[in-house]
């Protein structure tokens, strides 16, 4: 068979085509995940030990007779992409997908979820072309001008905060799991006196990098109030079999805009880590913060960066993880969400390194999506 450039012309045009529409279809999927999060069908489905009506489904998700219609069309669309299953007799029961969203005690893909997709992000999202064509943060110029954090950390807005923090810790407890290379295995942490996490949350990388080292090793948790004031040493650290935690691990909170305190200036840091957070600040800002950790970091310390690397331009094999995360598309979304933040390729954090008088030693894939980057002293 023969094939026309007409043919390919049409195939390569109907293949653009879908990817237009995938964009587009794209936002009505997360509307949908939206509701099923909003009404708590996760969590009610986990309840049961069988397929429920939609009817049944419905009346505990406080859904209204004259909502029934437009109800079950949600669930059936979730289902036809694998988001729940759908059983004869309109009936409906969990699967794998449906189970990853159910929002307990412990941080989940639900908390990650419903953080991306609530009603302040989604408000950002709205404003992106003007936050775009003028240069501002979309979070803030929905919000009064709030960053995300300052807008966490009102007390109308605790359920956000906390939420946030949820969403966090599990999207650090996700990235370093699978792949070829465990963070465990990529770094010599027995080797380390005192590892410190700035932006480290309520302490779940620390308290899994303080497991791997030797019992005598010190920890530093650096963040800001309202993070720190929710951090529970035996439930984090003990949990993971870090004895001694309150004795071994000191909580500080600050702004990273400001040089460190003194407690942190006399720890004798000599592993400092930071995932995921170097990335929400603007270039200039992030090298002020480099050069006050140098401040606190031995001669001979190291600096490590847990990041997913944005692919270079023009690299359109590998914008995709073997999880779903897409770097790119993550990238905006700090961007919209953070003020001058954006995740990047590889390239572009060497050199912010580099204005920061540190250099890159080496660089490792580690667990699903991430990279851990070793910076040392130039």
């Amino acid at each position: 068979m023969v094939i026309s450039a007409q043919d390919v012309d049409d195939m390569s045009k109907q293949k653009a085509t879908a990817l237009v529409w995938q964009a587009i279809q794209g936002q009505w999927m997360s509307s949908c995940l939206g509701v099923l999060l909003e009404l708590k069908i996760p969590d009610l489905l986990a309840k049961e030990d069988k397929p429920i009506a939609y009817q049944d489904l419905a009346e505990e998700a406080g859904v209204t007779e004259a909502g029934l219609d437009g109800f079950y069309k949600v669930l059936r669309v979730m289902a036809q992409y694998d988001m729940l299953d759908e059983h004869s007799g309109k009936r409906f029961s969990s699967n794998a997908a449906t189970s990853l969203l159910v929002r307990g005690k412990e941080p989940s893909l639900g908390h990650m979820a419903a953080h991306q997709i609530n009603t302040p992000k989604t408000e950002a999202w709205k404003v992106l072309p003007e936050a775009v064509r003028t240069g501002q943060t979309a979070f803030m110029l929905a919000h009064g001008g709030d960053t995300m954090y300052q807008y966490g950390e009102k007390h109308d807005n605790a359920a956000f905060g906390e939420e946030f923090s949820h969403a966090m810790t599990y999207f650090t407890r996700h990235s370093l799991q699978g792949g070829t290379l465990s963070l465990k295995d990529a770094y010599n942490w027995k080797g380390a006196t005192c590892i410190m996490d700035v932006g480290g949350g309520r302490g779940e990388l620390l308290s899994n990098c303080m497991a791997w080292a030797s019992p005598s090793t010190k920890g530093v948790l650096f963040d800001r109030p309202f993070v720190i004031e929710g951090v529970d040493l035996p439930g984090m650290f003990g949990a993971k079999g870090v004895k001694d935690a309150k004795e071994r691990v000191e909580l500080v909170v600050g702004d990273v805009m400001q040089p460190f305190p003194d407690t942190v200036q006399k720890a004798g840091v000599d592993t400092l880590v930071m995932k995921h957070f170097l990335s929400a600040f603007n270039d200039k800002d992030a090298i002020l913060i480099l050069k006050h950790c140098s401040q606190v970091l031995a001669p001979q310390g190291k600096l490590l960066l847990l990041q997913t690397l944005v692919p270079e331009a023009g690299d359109r094999k590998t914008n995709t993880c073997s999880d779903g995360v897409s770097p790119g598309l993550f990238s905006i979304e700090i961007m919209a969400m953070c003020p001058g933040g954006s995740w990047k390729p590889l390239s572009e954090w060497e050199a912010l390194f580099t204005e920061a008088k540190l250099k890159l030693d080496s660089v490792q894939g580690v667990g699903y999506n991430m990279h851990l980057m070793c910076f040392i002293k130039a």
